[in-house]
């Protein structure tokens, strides 16, 4: 890590006592991570630090309602504290983000369930980081269908699944995976099942060893799990990815990206103004771009915010669904985030030049470019984007701008 951006972290975290708890909490977190980054990108392992930091700061249960002993952190809330992690680790904001994700699930969809509100309880007490296994081998990256089946056996049931991507899976204290309802059940009649570090086994199948976001140590793994009928959750999950899972994960995965974009910006700033130093006050040709990329950076920010207000206002009235313009808008925040976020960093190493290609520079782009390289390819923005066309050429009035 550059010391400029460690000297920014540290201030940050220092400040942070007049702040509220989760801010200060966060730049703890943020200020782990960023310590570790590089060593985390280049080693390819799992952000053990920023995780401990995650978990001693009970931010792991930030979605958990106070009811139940929570903080009942908002959405809005939730997500700036995905943009600071991203901004100082994209592999620690990531886990961060998708644990929140599984979190929201649990939150908004467990019903009356008393398994499901002591595993909030739990994630308050414990620090549990929930992880996820919507991924199949064999079903060509469609979150939607499942080859795998609940096996229920009297109250209880088994499952076995191929995980072709398990983000962080060897490290999770639970697993929330989804199958088919039961062996009968279509491809997209699915389910999803929490289960417990001691109600599964994991056999390693194939390793993370990616370009970017290498962090997240995503494995592939074959899964079996035996648990108590219980903790299938009632409601069906094309209801839980269409309410609550997709539209929160374009909102934190945006988030994390955003703060990997910002983090870029600043580096361009100080790059700059250490040249502007060294050339006695002079102003450097590459600084014409700044305004360019703060534009850039002030219409992401904007799309991601009126996002939040949006879904915030729909989750204020009620958990049923959501109307056809809000996902639309939803959807499409994915691929405006994530492909304006890389062309961020892209022009920002154009702006800095070698200084950016170098690994060893303060101005260093490589982690940010190759982390962000990763957003267009989850839940590809080809698919996302050929049905939305077909979707709003069948019905304009979703458009969503009246």
């Amino acid at each position: 890590m550059s010391a400029v951006v460690e000297r920014e972290l540290t201030t940050e975290a220092s400040a942070s006592g007049a702040r509220s708890d989760w801010r200060a909490g966060a730049a703890a977190i943020a200020a782990a991570a960023a310590r570790h980054a590089d060593a985390v990108d280049r080693e390819g392992r799992f952000p053990a630090e920023a995780v401990q930091a995650m978990r001693d700061s009970g931010l792991l249960a930030a979605w958990v309602p106070k009811a139940l002993g929570g903080p009942g952190h908002s959405l809005r809330e939730i997500a700036a504290m995905c943009h600071q992690i991203g901004a100082a680790c994209g592999a620690s904001g990531m886990i961060f983000a998708m644990h929140q994700i599984k979190l929201s699930s649990v939150v908004h969809h467990a019903g009356s369930s008393a398994w499901y509100r002591q595993l909030q309880q739990r994630v308050v007490a414990e620090s549990l980081l929930l992880g996820s296994v919507t991924s199949e081998v064999g079903v060509g990256g469609d979150i939607r269908r499942s080859l795998a089946a609940v096996q229920r056996d009297g109250d209880h049931f088994s499952l076995q699944k191929h995980g072709s991507v398990v983000s962080y899976g060897a490290y999770a204290d639970a697993l929330l995976i989804t199958a088919r309802a039961d062996e009968q059940a279509p491809p997209n009649g699915q389910v999803m099942v929490t289960v417990l570090k001691d109600q599964y086994q994991l056999e390693k199948t194939g390793q993370w060893d990616a370009m970017g976001m290498r962090g997240t140590c995503s494995d592939a793994f074959m899964i079996r799990a035996q648990a108590p009928a219980e903790q299938i959750f009632e409601a069906p999950f094309a209801d839980i990815i269409a309410n609550t899972m997709l539209p929160v994960s374009h909102i934190l995965w945006a988030s994390v990206w955003f703060g990997i974009a910002n983090s870029a910006l600043l580096r361009v700033r100080a790059h700059l103004r250490a040249a502007m130093k060294a050339g006695g006050g002079n102003l450097p040709a590459a600084a014409t771009q700044l305004p360019d990329l703060v534009a850039q950076m002030q219409l992401l920010h904007a799309r991601l915010q009126s996002a939040i207000t949006r879904f915030e206002a729909a989750l204020a009235t009620g958990h049923g669904p959501l109307p056809m313009s809000l996902t639309t808008d939803l959807t499409l925040l994915k691929s405006t985030m994530s492909e304006g976020c890389l062309a961020v960093v892209q022009q920002s190493l154009s702006t800095v030049g070698f200084a950016g290609y170098r690994t060893e520079s303060p101005a260093a782009m490589g982690r940010h470019l190759r982390d962000l390289h990763s957003a267009p390819l989850m839940i590809n923005n080809a698919r996302l984007i050929e049905t939305m066309s077909s979707f709003l050429l069948l019905d304009p009035l979703q458009f969503g701008l009246a």
